[in-house]
């Protein structure tokens, strides 16, 4: 990978690993899933808007662009980012990370059935074996934690994991077609959709909003969310599949855990386990072979 996607790639790390951090801290401060993710995705995609247009561009409406919008903004941001708030009420933020270790797994698959005719998405041999290497560094991080196998969180995780097999297809989808929709017109028709559907479903959950505490801490995450947590690295994202394949973009997922930890070890004097330090250099062993042409 050269250094133009390498540091924008490295950027996008960074960002969504921390993002859990600040997903823990609005749901502790009150904040409902539903009304969460709303709130976040509404305000971004609005960003999203006003970036087309100061740069004069148009938005497309044709057949395969709405597809890919409604697809990608009712299964992917939408179906996905919901049931990850409601999920991490139950079990911790790094378990739901972990779980989204799965997601470059699924798209493989998917792409390799979907995107025949591009040889860079096909099952190779050196990707399942970069794969079966990140799973591997994924089981070791995450024997690490303590995950409470309650009905509650048994079953939200089972939940999750079903969330993420059903974002896999969109994410393949457009990768496939990319072309039609650039990634600013993307994110604004997406994450303007999906704030509007998760904001309507908290009203019609009737999602209590008086426990909010609009102190300097949630403010901040909110914040961080919004501006870093859905513009920028949305932004990257999907500007990566032009020149990524889906399952080399996608592999952005499994680093999450390893930025929790290392944050939690530098800033919060968290103690760096022998799995976890394996499990980190199985990962990024497995990244090295997952990029290499």
């Amino acid at each position: 990978m050269n250094n133009k996607l390498l540091f924008p790639f490295i950027a996008l790390c960074l960002i969504w690993g921390s993002t859990w951090y600040f997903i823990k801290i609005s749901l502790n401060a009150g904040v409902p899933p539903f009304f969460g993710v709303g709130f976040r995705f509404f305000l971004s995609g609005l960003l999203f808007f006003l970036i087309i247009f100061f740069k004069k561009e148009s938005i497309p409406f044709n057949k395969q662009s709405i597809k890919l919008y409604l697809s990608f903004g009712l299964l992917n941001f939408a179906l996905s980012y919901g049931i990850t708030y409601w999920a991490t009420q139950y079990v911790y933020s790094s378990i739901s990370s972990i779980l989204w270790g799965l997601f470059p797994l699924f798209t493989s698959i998917m792409a390799h059935f979907m995107i025949p005719d591009d040889e860079n998405e096909k099952l190779t041999t050196n990707k399942l074996f970069a794969l079966f290497v990140g799973l591997i560094g994924m089981i070791f991080i995450g024997s690490s934690q303590v995950i409470d196998l309650e009905s509650q969180s048994l079953l939200a995780i089972i939940i999750l994991v079903g969330a993420i097999i059903i974002a896999a297809w969109p994410s393949v989808l457009y990768k496939k077609h990319n072309n039609v929709v650039g990634p600013y017109q993307m994110n604004a028709v997406c994450q303007v959709l999906t704030g509007v559907i998760m904001l309507l479903l908290s009203y019609l959950f009737k999602e209590d909003l008086s426990p909010i505490v609009w102190d300097n801490q949630l403010i901040f995450a909110s914040l961080y969310l919004i501006v870093f947590g859905g513009v920028i690295s949305w932004g990257i994202y999907f500007w990566l599949y032009q020149y990524l394949s889906v399952t080399q973009v996608t592999y952005v997922a499994i680093f999450p855990p390893i930025v929790a930890i290392t944050l939690g070890w530098i800033f919060l004097n968290e103690v760096l386990s022998a799995k976890e330090i394996i499990g980190t250099m199985f990962i990024l062993g497995s990244s090295v072979l997952i990029y290499r042409k």
